[in-house]
């Protein structure tokens, strides 16, 4: 997708962090400070310098977040979608302003001052605010894989995708090509010679 470089690394980052929670196994990467931590580490991208330091109050703050991003995903309509994302702008204090670092001047969201929930909840609802604007609502998935309920943003050029990553559309096209052959009496098992 053709994202601005400063759209790609929010985008990935609320992707990223709505699929720290395991949607069908109940499974929590956010368990403490430290996961939050190094979870902002691996994926803050161009923002590293600018994260406010995780607090202990941040990390009930960063999974509510984790969840409304969810809802974002889970809209069934972009008004709803949008509703949910100017919430989250109005409530984390998203304050605009032109920045000329780093080259070519270009916007920036987040609050300059405030917690590490509060930069998060701007920085990736900003994200999915462009992805909606600039390439529509349909562009946001959940994986259609029975076993798998995680997000992505569809960046194919004809709005195809359907699954969170490869190993997931493997997963059920092998499941898939197994069914039809359970149901032809014609199939013939391979030998093991």
């Amino acid at each position: 997708m053709d994202f601005a470089h400063y759209t790609d690394d929010p985008v990935g980052l609320a992707v990223d962090l709505v699929n720290t929670f395991g949607w069908t196994s109940g499974s929590e990467s956010l368990a403490s400070v430290a996961d939050l931590t190094r979870f902002l580490k691996d994926r803050a991208g161009i923002w590293q310098s600018d994260l406010p330091p995780a607090q202990d109050s941040d990390l009930d703050g960063v999974r509510d977040l984790r969840n409304r991003l969810r809802d974002v995903f889970d809209a069934p309509d972009s008004d709803r979608a949008a509703a949910e994302i100017n919430a989250l702008l109005a409530e984390n204090r998203a304050s605009p302003s032109l920045s000329t670092h780093g080259g070519n001047p270009h916007l920036h969201f987040e609050p300059h001052r405030g917690t590490l929930t509060e930069w998060l909840g701007v920085v990736t609802a900003m994200g999915l605010a462009t992805v909606i604007a600039d390439r529509g609502f349909e562009r946001l998935g959940v994986c259609n894989a029975e076993t798998c309920r995680d997000v992505y943003v569809d960046t194919s050029r004809n709005r195809s995708r359907l699954h969170c990553t490869d190993t997931c559309r493997t997963r059920e096209n092998v499941a898939a090509h197994r069914e039809r052959r359970r149901g032809d009496p014609e199939a013939v098992a391979p030998s093991d010679s």
